[in-house]
């Protein structure tokens, strides 16, 4: 398509350029962008429980007992204490590590000082094996990034379809400014003519008065032309942050689309993002289920433990007089009924159920979107083929209109409605054309081929 709006063809916006220049200035990308990084933090935020834990615990007490107190040997006893420990749970496996020291001074009628340092470790053998529990959090939170890839192109696609629409609409609005203008230029070409006749005593004052009657009313819809245009603009200029200037779209408007030829449902079921979006939630419950099934377990952990304690009269001489312990043993807890459990099982088992036959209904309706927009716009094709065809016939019929009227066979009206009948042909088509254009834009966006 040629635009016929003279300085307004610098710098034009072709298609992709429109949405490049959406895309770096619109604050709506700005904030899917920030929405993907909320669930970055997110899923960061789930590595905590593998931070170290550094506990600190300080007591004194003092005791001071009866004289005629026979059950203890000490009669005064001021004890000091602090315990310094470091905790980290390993969510690959499910274990935690315990690192501990304590140090006891004991003074006044006896003066003594004991340290302890502990490194004791569980391991669970049914319940949380393999940290399948601890990493739940974190493997539903990669889920949640990639369906949030997914649902971010899914929206920004439907918030480009929009935007280009509206690019569809300027070009038609240049279309039809050309198509006005042209009108207009030809009724004034003709009036001229009318009225130099009219001079020369050739045809009457009706005559004339029917051909300023037509170069009026193709002044006024070109009035009209020119304020839907600029109107349109103007929203596009606010929309991309553009000099009103710049804001004319440069396309091939009546150019045919050839889709590839595919097995529409079947590439829909493979290919859909909402449907990959839907696999991915029965994924995140799925996962849960996994959980569930294993918190239904019997608690049975392996502990292993090595400590050393010594006491002396003093800190240094304490650390030097130290006996060392290991152990080794189970722990087993079991809840009797499970009924939290269960119940959630029977819950997400439910809720995989419903996004199953949620899936399907999706699966049809997108499909019934795909093929119905597919048939439209094939439709739309040979309304245009049409169109081609009766501007070809309006264009004979204007010409031999003119041709009869020079010779004095006919008459300035019969000319004048031919020239109309030509005019609302050609705007005929380009509003075809706009519907085409838009079909085609609803067609990709329905298969998930506007945004790649």
């Amino acid at each position: 398509m040629t635009v016929l709006l003279g300085p307004l063809n610098v710098q034009a916006l072709t298609e992709q350029g429109f949405v490049e220049r959406l895309r770096t200035t619109h604050p709506f990308f700005n904030q899917q962008a920030l929405s993907s990084k909320v669930k970055l933090i997110e899923k960061r935020a789930t590595k905590a429980n593998e931070d170290w834990v550094i506990a600190l615990e300080s007591l004194y007490q003092s005791d001071h007992k009866n004289s005629g107190d026979i059950s203890t040997t000490t009669s005064n006893l001021d004890t000091a204490s602090i315990g310094l420990s470091a905790t980290r749970k390993y969510t690959n496996t499910g274990s935690d590590i315990t690192l501990k020291h304590t140090w006891k001074d004991k003074s006044k009628s006896t003066d003594t000082t004991n340290n302890g340092f502990s490194l004791d470790y569980t391991y669970p053998l049914l319940r949380n094996k393999g940290g399948i529990n601890d990493r739940l959090s974190g493997d539903v939170a990669q889920i949640a990034i990639n369906q949030n890839t997914l649902q971010r192109l899914e929206v920004e696609e439907g918030f480009i379809l929009g935007k280009l629409s509206r690019f569809i609409d300027l070009a038609y609005a240049q279309e039809q400014q050309s198509i006005n203008e042209r009108r207009l230029a030809l009724s004034e070409k003709e009036l001229a003519l009318v009225k130099k006749k009219y001079n020369a005593s050739v045809v009457e004052k009706v005559d004339v008065l029917l051909q300023q009657d037509a170069y009026q009313t193709a002044n006024q819809k070109l009035l009209q032309a020119q304020q839907d245009l600029m109107l349109l603009r103007h929203e596009i200029a606010v929309t991309l942050d553009l000099d009103f200037e710049k804001v004319v779209a440069s396309t091939d408007f009546y150019k045919i689309y050839k889709p590839s030829e595919i097995a529409l449902k079947a590439y829909l079921s493979k290919n859909s993002r909402v449907l990959k979006i839907n696999n991915l939630s029965q994924k995140i419950l799925k996962r849960q289920l996994l959980s569930f099934k294993n918190t239904a377990k019997a608690k049975l952990d392996l502990k292993l433990g090595i400590s050393s304690a010594g006491e002396n009269t003093n800190y240094s001489k304490s650390l030097s007089n130290q006996s060392t312990t290991w152990k080794v043993g189970l722990g087993l807890s079991y809840p009797i009924g499970g009924i939290e459990a269960d119940s959630n099982i029977k819950k997400t088992n439910i809720e995989l159920e419903i996004l199953v036959q949620s899936k399907r209904e999706q699966l049809l309706d997108i499909y019934t979107q795909a093929k119905t927009l597919k048939e439209k716009i094939q439709l739309l094709e040979k309304m245009m083929h049409a169109n081609q065809a009766q501007i070809k016939i309006a264009k004979a019929r204007t010409a031999e209109e003119k041709q009869r009227y020079s010779n004095g066979n006919g008459q300035a009206s019969f000319v004048i409605n031919a020239q109309n009948n030509e005019q609302v042909v050609k705007l005929s088509y380009a509003q075809v054309a706009k519907n085409y254009q838009k079909a085609i834009l609803e067609f990709k966006a329905s298969i998930d081929q506007l945004v790649p």
